[in-house]
């Protein structure tokens, strides 16, 4: 009998144009394909979701508030739910009240910490893109969040929105979700992904859980990327055991990209992977439908 789940919210959408891809870096091919040309638009994505059974999408930009192009492409998409957020990077404002106001304002449902602004991917893989920018830090010499920062969550939390953990660095992961996560809704962004970020352990996935964070899961965990080879489906499932799929969501973080699948059919590929490992269509279903539906506040 074939794996069916219905109501699937991806909550890590990417789509284009987006400063992140070519259009602002120039194309870089390989075997002749752009791979940082954007595989799907806004409305390619809630077409493909709304025709694979999806309830909800959140479209998710590196250099821009997704929120008006959400509204728009929800009147396109009847029947599929389509949120925007935004990211706290340079392109997009920063670290700034203002902004982050202003997002959740228009609906915002995911803030971001920063991610290719972050101080752990400009160490090492955004640095030479942005002039000799540091990287945003998100916690203060103390290793608590910044003032900043607490005046963000005050917002978020206020809006009923959820904070992201972005690409920040492990201990900023910590210090945020020991804050924040007992009193708001926190999420921990791909844990596990090498690509950006911290690439956290499943051991560490654990301890945030524990601390009361929900962990997201991707989908592009399981595709080769620039060299940077796949975790097998076994080892998701195995990651997911750790940390229980009841703290879990599962999202695509596809539509950057054409080498890697569009978020639809990869999210949906996904879930297949992961049942034939022995995840079982209840907890795929408790991770990709009820576990976000219930951090975005819908039925």
């Amino acid at each position: 009998m074939p794996l069916r789940i219905e109501n699937a919210i991806d909550m890590h959408c990417h789509f284009g144009p987006d400063t992140i891809g070519g259009q602002a870096t120039g194309p870089v091919i390989i075997d002749g394909v752009d791979v940082l040309q954007h595989s799907v638009t806004g409305f390619e994505a809630a077409k493909e979701a709304l025709d694979s059974g999806h309830k909800a999408i959140v479209l998710k930009s590196h250099s821009f508030c997704s929120c008006q192009l959400a509204a728009s492409v929800e009147q396109a998409a009847p029947g599929l739910k389509v949120f925007g957020g935004t990211c706290t990077d340079y392109a997009s404002g920063g670290l700034s009240v203002e902004t982050v106001e202003s997002a959740l304002q228009l609906g915002a449902k995911i803030v971001w910490l920063p991610t290719v602004n972050s101080v752990e991917d400009m160490k090492h893989k955004s640095a030479e893109r942005y002039r000799g920018l540091p990287g945003i830090p998100v916690t203060g010499e103390d290793g608590a969040p910044s003032k900043l920062v607490c005046e963000i969550v005050e917002l978020v939390r206020g809006h009923d929105a959820v904070l992201a953990t972005g690409h920040t660095t492990a201990d900023e992961h910590y210090a945020v979700v020991k804050a924040f996560a007992r009193t708001s809704k926190v999420l921990v962004t791909h844990a596990g992904e090498a690509l950006s970020g911290p690439n956290l352990s499943p051991s560490q996935a654990k301890e945030l859980a524990d601390m009361g964070a929900t962990i997201e899961l991707t989908a592009e965990c399981c595709v080769p990327v620039f060299n940077r080879p796949a975790k097998s489906p076994k080892k998701m499932a195995e990651m997911i055991g750790t940390i229980g799929h009841e703290r879990c969501t599962l999202s695509s973080d596809y539509g950057w990209s054409p080498v890697v699948p569009r978020p639809a059919e990869g999210l949906k590929d996904f879930l297949e992977k992961l049942w034939d490992v022995g995840v079982t269509e209840a907890q795929l279903t408790r991770m990709v439908s009820t576990n976000p539906a219930s951090l975005l506040s819908i039925d």
